[in-house]
C-alpha cells in the first residue's frame, strides 16, 4: 500500500513539474531557491540543522507511537552490550547455570556478553547514562550520521546539493526506519562511512590534519561496527589514494607525514588499543573479538555460502540446536544450488533496491539515463520496461524469470556506469558494487550490512537530481554545473516553441514527495497497513506484536516490590527468533530474570541459587501470553523436549529433500 502511494506521489510530482514547465515558470531563479542557496552557504549551520532535524524527528515519531522496544535477537544483544558499558564494564561474569540463559547472539562463557562489535553499544550506553533510555542513544547516532552525511556531501557535490542530500537522508532513514527506531544498528556504520568518505575527498584536495582526524575516526567506527563491510567500502578509494601518492611522489613531502600520517596514525593506534582491550576482556585474546568466539561456539555454518561447513557442534539448549542445526543449515545449503541461488539473488537485489532507493529515489538514477541522447536512452527505456513487466509477472519459484530479472538488474548497473561517467561517480559505483556483491554471498543479508556506503548511494541520487535540474533539450550535461552559455541555449530552444521535459521541476518536487512519504509511512504504522518486509520500516515501532507484550510484562515486573524470576516455556511449534529469554548485564542483581523452562527437576537448581524471588511461568506461544504463578506440575517435561527433537529431525529431512 505504501509503495502504491509513493508511486502516486511520483506521478503527481511529474504532472506538477510538467505544468510548471508549460507555464514557463523559472524555478531556478525563484525566491525560494535563492533562499535555500543562501542558507546552504552556511555549511556549519546546515550540518547542525540536519542533525537536529533527525533527532527531533525521531523523538516526535516515538512520542506519536511509542519508544522502541526490542524484537529481533540482535536488538536484545545490543541492549545487553549497551547496559554492560553503561555500568562501566565491557563484560560480565558467566552465570553458574548457563543453560538457563543461553540465547541467540549472546555469549555465556567464558563471560556473559553480547557477541557484537562495540560501536552500537557505545551509543546505547550514552543514551542510558544521559537520560535512562537506550533509545536516546539510537537517536543520537541517527542525528550524527545524518549530519555527517551532509558534511560528506558538501565535499562531493557542493553546498546546496549537500543540503538536499541531508534532507533526503533524514526523510528516508534518519527519522523513521529500523536504523533509527530499533536497536538493530545501521547508523553507527553510516556515521563511520560518511566521516571516512567526506575526509578522503577533502584530503584529495589537500592535506589538513583536521581531515586526517575525521578520516581515522571514521575508520575506527567502521572497524568497531561493521569491519568486513567497512573494509570493502574503504578499499577502492584507499587504493586510488595510495596510487596517486606514489605516482606524484607525495610521500617525499613533509606535509603528508605531518598533516596525514601522524594524526591519523595516532587516532588509529588509540582505536586499535581500545579495541584490543575490549577483545582481551571478553575473549581472553586481544586479536579475537566476541563475534569470532561466538561463531566458534555456536555456528556450524559459515557466514558466506561459498565457504565450507564447520565441524558439528553440541548445544545445551534445544532451541539453539534447532536454530543453528536446522534453520541456518537450511539457509546455507539451499543457496549452494544454482537454481536456488538465482532465485534468492533476485530477492536480495530487490531488498537492497527497495531499502536504498524505493519508488521515489529510483527516479533520479533512471532519468539520468533517459536524459542522454542516442542508444543509452533507448537501452535505459528497455531495461526499465523489462524490470516493470517482470516485476508484475514475477514468480519466486520460477528460476527462468528470476534469472531474467537478475540480468536486467546487472544491465541497469552497467547503464549507471555509462551514464555517471565522472571519476568520483564511477568510484562510488565500484564501491557500491563491492558491497552488493558481498550481500549476494552472505548467508543471511540485511540492508544495514551495507550501511557504510549509504552516503555514496545518496551521492549518486543527488547527482541524478543535479542532471535533472540543469537538463535542457539541446544540451547533454555531465555532473558539472551547467554554464551560463548552456542555459542561454536552452532558453533559445524554448523560445522556438519546444516544450521542455519537466525534469527540473521534478528535481525540485522529489524531496517534498519524500517528506510526504515519511508522513504516509508513519500513518501506515498507526493504521496497521501491511508493510513490505524488506522496506525501511521493518520491525520499527510495531504497535501490535509479541515484543510489545513482552515489554509490557517486563515493565510490570520491574515495578513489583519483590524480585522476580520468570521461566519461559515454548511449545513445539515455537517460531525460532521470537526469543523471550534476555536479561540485563547484572544478571544476579536484576529485578527481573528471564530463564528457559528446562523441566521441574532442572529448574529447581536455579530456584535454589536465586532465593527470595517470586517465581512465574509464561507460555510464550499463547495468543496472549500471561504470567501465572510457578507450579512444578505445569512446567515443561522431557516429553516436550522429545517432541522438539522429533520436529528438528523432521524439518532436517524436509529441507534435505528439497
Amino acid at each position: 500500500m505504501v509503495e502504491f502511494l509513493q508511486l502516486i506521489l511520483l506521478l503527481v510530482a511529474v504532472a506538477l513539474s510538467l505544468a510548471m514547465a508549460r507555464s514557463g515558470d523559472d524555478i531556478q531563479s525563484s525566491s525560494f531557491v535563492l533562499l535555500v542557496r543562501r542558507f546552504a552557504a552556511k555549511q556549519g549551520l546546515v550540518v547542525a540543522a540536519i542533525g537536529c532535524a533527525s533527532f527531533l524527528g525521531c523523538l516526535a515519531v516515538a512520542c506519536f507511537l511509542h519508544e522502541p522496544v526490542p524484537r529481533v535477537p540482535d536488538e536484545f544483544s545490543y541492549l545487553l552490550l549497551g547496559d554492560t558499558m553503561a555500568s562501566g564494564h565491557v563484560s560480565n561474569p558467566a552465570p553458574s547455570l548457563p543453560e538457563f540463559f543461553e540465547t541467540l547472539d549472546v555469549l555465556v562463557r567464558p563471560v556473559y556478553v553480547s557477541k557484537y562489535f562495540p560501536a552500537q553499544g557505545v551509543f546505547l550506553a550514552l543514551g542510558e547514562k544521559l537520560t535512562g533510555h537506550f533509545a536516546v542513544g539510537v537517536w543520537i547516532s541517527s542525528a550524527l550520521a545524518c549530519a555527517a552525511i551532509c558534511w560528506m556531501l558538501q565535499a562531493w557535490v557542493g553546498r546546496t546539493l549537500a543540503l538536499l542530500g541531508g534532507l533526503l537522508m533524514v526523510a528516508q532513514l534518519g527519522v523513521y526506519s529500523y536504523w533509527s527506531q530499533t536497536y538493530w544498528g545501521g547508523m553507527a556504520a553510516a556515521l563511520g562511512g560518511a566521516l571516512f568518505f567526506g575526509a578522503a575527498r577533502r584530503l584529495w584536495a589537500g592535506f589538513k590534519w583536521q581531515n586526517a582526524l575525521w578520516l581515522s575516526l571514521g575508520l575506527v567506527i567502521l572497524a568497531t561496527s561493521r569491519p568486513l563491510e567497512g573494509l570493502l567500502a574503504c578499499t577502492p578509494i584507499s587504493v586510488v589514494f595510495l596510487m596517486r601518492i606514489f605516482r606524484e611522489r607525495q610521500w617525499r613531502s613533509l606535509t603528508l607525514w605531518r598533516n596525514l600520517v601522524l594524526p591519523a596514525g595516532a587516532v588509529l593506534f588509540l582505536g586499535a588499543a581500545a579495541f584490543a582491550t575490549y577483545n582481551l576482556k571478553t575473549t581472553g585474546l586481544a586479536w579475537k573479538p566476541p563475534y569470532v568466539l561466538h561463531e566458534q561456539q555456536y555456528q556450524e555454518t559459515p557466514p558466506f555460502i561459498f565457504m565450507p561447513l564447520r565441524a558439528p557442534l553440541t548445544y545445551g539448549n534445544p532451541w539453539l540446536a534447532y536454530n543453528y542445526h536446522v534453520r541456518e543449515m537450511r539457509l546455507y545449503a539451499l543457496q549452494r544450488t544454482p537454481a536456488r541461488f538465482t532465485r534468492l539473488m533476485t530477492r536480495k537485489l530487490a531488498t537492497w533496491w527497495i531499502f536504498y532507493c524505493g519508488v521515489l529515489l529510483t527516479a533520479p538514477l533512471a532519468l539520468a539515463g533517459l536524459m542522454r541522447r542516442g542508444r543509452i536512452r533507448w537501452l535505459q527505456l528497455v531495461v526499465l520496461a523489462g524490470l516493470v513487466i517482470m516485476g508484475l509477472i514475477y514468480s519466486p519459484t520460477s528460476t527462468g524469470e528470476c534469472a531474467l530479472i537478475d540480468l536486467l538488474a546487472l544491465a541497469q548497473v552497467a547503464l549507471l556506469w555509462i551514464v555517471f561517467d565522472d571519476f568520483w561517480e564511477r568510484l562510488a559505483i565500484v564501491t557500491l558494487g563491492l558491497l552488493l556483491l558481498d550481500t549476494l554471498f552472505v548467508k543471511v543479508p540485511f540492508p544495514h550490512y551495507s550501511a557504510p556506503i549509504v552516503c555514496l548511494m545518496l551521492f549518486l541520487q543527488v547527482e541524478g537530481m543535479r542532471r535533472m535540474w540543469h537538463w535542457s533539450p539541446q544540451v547533454t550535461l555531465t555532473s558539472s554545473t551547467a554554464s551560463r552559455a548552456e542555459r542561454r541555449r536552452a532558453a533559445r530552444s524554448q523560445a522556438k516553441g519546444q516544450i521542455p521535459f519537466p525534469w527540473g521541476g521534478l528535481a525540485f518536487l522529489l524531496p517534498i514527495a519524500c517528506m510526504i512519504s515519511l508522513a504516509i509511512r508513519v500513518e501506515a504504522r498507526v493504521a496497521g497497513w501491511s508493510e513490505d518486509p524488506h522496506g525501511q520500516d521493518r520491525n520499527a515501532l510495531l504497535v501490535s506484536d509479541w515484543s510489545v507484550r513482552r515489554a509490557e510484562l517486563d515493565d510490570w515486573l520491574k515495578k513489583q516490590p519483590e524480585r522476580q524470576l520468570v521461566f519461559v516455556h515454548y511449545s513445539d511449534h515455537h517460531v525460532v527468533g521470537y526469543e523471550w529469554v534476555y536479561n540485563r548485564a547484572d544478571l544476579r542483581g536484576s529485578q527481573v530474570i528471564w530463564a528457559h523452562d528446562l523441566g521441574a527437576g532442572h529448574n529447581r537448581l536455579l530456584i535454589q541459587q536465586l532465593p527470595g524471588r517470586k517465581i512465574w511461568l509464561l507460555n510464550a506461544d499463547d495468543s496472549m501470553p500471561q504470567l501465572v504463578p510457578y507450579s512444578e506440575t505445569a512446567v515443561g517435561s522431557e516429553k516436550t523436549l522429545a517432541e522438539l527433537k522429533n520436529r528438528r529431525e523432521q524439518d532436517s529431512s524436509e529441507w534435505k529433500m528439497e
